[in-house]
């Protein structure tokens, strides 16, 4: 039977980080270890940590100080965590934020689909998100792509990638890295987590559009296919996402900004994109 490590990066999550617990308690397929990383909290995520470790010995706690410098997202955290020797012993991989949740079987229906295909290297479930009026909404995104709050690696895949990327955009290019590799990435809209916190909301949805266009420009995204989204963002009545969007992709140019992705990921995902914008056969979908 196939088993896992779990790492989850949490930093100022007393809200949230309960639920995820709770989550991932209820599995039917729990993971051997659960790496939780305390990333310099000055809340109660600490404690709440201890306190989930102290019941569930699989739950391993880890603490890092608050003061030091920081890189965007929690790629650069996990990594410190995941040398070779970590993970070479299991079969795969999970990637959790602390504000998700999700059912008992969540895992376990996402290990069945690594079953019915060899060659699928990176899962998630379909994210819901709340909306403004407190409803629960369905996160649409081409098939391929999986939502950086909830991956699922294979061994095989995660050793082929080398890990995360840390920085802005590492959820993109570890898929394309997967991809160009042979294997299969994708998001299955028949299993669903619970996102608590929409993307980009910690700090204001304008601030998480700005730095979504940031990650745009790291991932190596064509400047004709950036265009097609922010005229996408004005057209469903959005512009002020589209125009922060656009000026964080702009931003990674005025600055002469190094990209994270590397010359043959770029040329690879303009490729697919073009071939997308003009309704070409194109594994961006």
């Amino acid at each position: 039977m196939s088993n896992y490590l779990s790492i989850t990066p949490v930093r100022d999550e007393e809200r949230f980080l309960p639920g995820l617990i709770a989550s991932m308690v209820s599995q039917t397929r729990r993971p051997e270890r659960w790496l939780l990383i305390d990333d310099g909290s000055a809340d109660a995520t600490p404690a709440i940590i201890e306190e989930a470790a102290r019941v569930h010995r699989w739950i391993e706690p880890r603490h890092l100080p608050r003061e030091r410098v920081r890189r965007p997202g929690g790629e650069s955290v996990i990594m410190q965590f995941l040398p070779p020797e970590a993970w070479r012993d299991v079969d795969f991989i999970a990637r959790f934020d602390a504000d998700l949740t999700f059912d008992s079987d969540y895992i376990e229906r996402l290990l069945a689909e690594f079953a019915r295909q060899p060659r699928l290297g990176i899962a998630s479930g379909t994210l819901l998100e709340p909306g403004s009026d407190g409803a629960w909404r369905e996160v649409v995104t081409p098939t391929f792509h999986t939502r950086g709050p909830s991956k699922l690696y294979s061994r095989p895949c995660f050793a082929a990638i080398g890990g995360l990327e840390p920085g802005l955009g590492w959820d993109t290019i570890d898929e394309i890295r997967a991809i160009m590799h042979g294997f299969v990435t994708r998001s299955f809209r028949h299993i669903h987590a619970w996102h608590h916190r929409p993307t980009g909301s910690a700090r204001g949805m304008s601030r998480g559009r700005f730095n979504a266009g940031r990650a745009a420009y790291q991932a190596g995204y064509s400047p004709v296919f950036m265009g097609a989204r922010v005229l996408r963002h004005l057209v469903i009545g959005r512009p002020l996402q589209g125009v922060a969007m656009l000026a964080g992709f702009a931003d990674g140019y005025l600055r002469r900004a190094k990209r994270a992705a590397s010359p043959d990921v770029v040329r690879f995902v303009r490729t697919q994109q073009m071939r997308r914008l003009f309704a070409m056969e194109s594994r961006w979908r």
